[in-house]
């Protein structure tokens, strides 16, 4: 496969990664790997919050997000749910 087709290497600013770019780099970043580091065995959320400085406010954006639906879904399953007392009653 490699013969049939041409793989080329994109420039450093299309993959940016702490483990082998320097910070200097990472102002003209494209696109930010939030990979392992294997000298420091970080956790990826912690790198993540750490290298991307709006990462904390998006991350709590999307469980404040989560958190609504999942309330959203409780009310309609307790909306659906009849209470004991009608369902003895029959309605």
């Amino acid at each position: 496969m490699i013969h049939q087709v041409a793989i080329k290497s994109l420039p450093q600013e299309w993959m940016w990664c702490e483990t082998w770019c320097d910070d200097t780099s990472k102002v003209s970043a494209k696109t930010i790997d939030l990979c392992n580091n294997p000298k420091t065995k970080e956790p990826k959320l912690t790198a993540a919050a750490r290298i991307v400085p709006e990462w904390v406010e998006y991350d709590n954006e999307i469980k404040q997000l989560l958190g609504r639906v999942q309330e959203q879904e409780d009310t309609a399953t307790q909306k659906q749910t009849p209470s004991p007392s009608q369902h003895d009653k029959g309605y």
